[in-house]
């Protein structure tokens, strides 16, 4: 009975993507884009074709090819990730919702600033989706890593805050580069400021991402060092339990008349 519940929590127990998988979810969108901004002068073209409009393929809308290539990438990304892990957790949920709402109206209003603020949003619905989520008591890093850390409740309440912190920052870095570097463009010119802005969006925040993590390297490797600490006092606590319990009933056998003791033993 208890193998056929134990099988039937790991059936029902949420998947995780490898970490091959997992870097394709995460950066597939992102290389399509990518390609599409600096390599898309054959596929410009073709998504002209495509949409019955000479756009594309103008001078200076490479940013709109990228857009239209991440939206399929994207969209093939979230729905392997949902389908493999059956299950879409709240930060995919919240990206997805803005990525392919701001990417649909920069295609369709053909307007660059709602590209160029996507990361600010993103960013800033992070923040306020963590931080609400701690305040009210639910704290939504801790889901987010789904086991894979084990730390004290205060450890993860530092860390989510921290997260807050970090994706405010960049969500204010986002909206002074693209003011500062896109100010100038001109509609139907190819901008430097803009390839500028790309740059540092694809690979700065990315690589920003990544330095933060690490910094936080040490504080979670203390605190889980911590968990692992009470871990073994609780065990060693329960099992000091278990021998006074036990040490009673051997006293009172020790301290049973005789008469009683051969009673027990017939």
């Amino acid at each position: 009975m208890s193998d056929q519940t134990s099988n039937e929590t790991t059936a029902n127990a949420p998947r995780r993507l490898k970490g091959s998988e997992k870097l394709l979810v995460d950066m597939g969108p992102l290389v399509a884009m990518f390609i599409g901004y600096f390599f898309g002068g054959r596929i410009a073209p073709l998504l002209d074709k495509l949409f019955g409009a000479e756009f594309f393929a103008v001078e200076g809308n490479s940013l709109f090819v990228a857009v239209a290539l991440f939206l399929p990438a994207f969209a093939i990304a979230f729905t392997y990730s949902a389908i493999k892990e059956r299950r879409v957790a709240p930060m995919l949920l919240v990206t997805a919702i803005v990525a392919v709402l701001l990417s649909i109206l920069t295609l369709v209003l053909r307007d660059k600033g709602f590209t160029y603020i996507k990361p600010t949003i993103t960013y800033m619905l992070f923040a306020v989706l963590l931080g609400g989520g701690q305040l009210a008591g639910r704290n939504f890093m801790k889901t987010l890593f789904d086991g894979a850390l084990v730390m004290p409740d205060h450890a993860w309440k530092t860390l989510t805050w921290r997260f807050v912190g970090f994706f405010v920052f960049c969500a204010l870095l986002n909206e002074v580069l693209w003011r500062s570097l896109t100010g100038d463009c001109v509609e139907g010119v190819v901008c430097n400021g803009e390839q500028t802005w790309f740059n540092i969006k694809i690979f700065g925040f990315t690589a920003l991402y990544f330095v933060f993590l690490l910094s936080q390297g040490p504080f979670l490797a203390k605190h889980m060092h911590q968990s692992d600490k009470d871990d073994a006092k609780d065990d060693n606590a329960q099992a000091q339990t278990s021998l006074a319990t036990e040490k009673p009933d051997e006293n009172s056998k020790a301290n049973m008349p005789d008469s009683k003791k051969s009673n027990n033993q017939l």
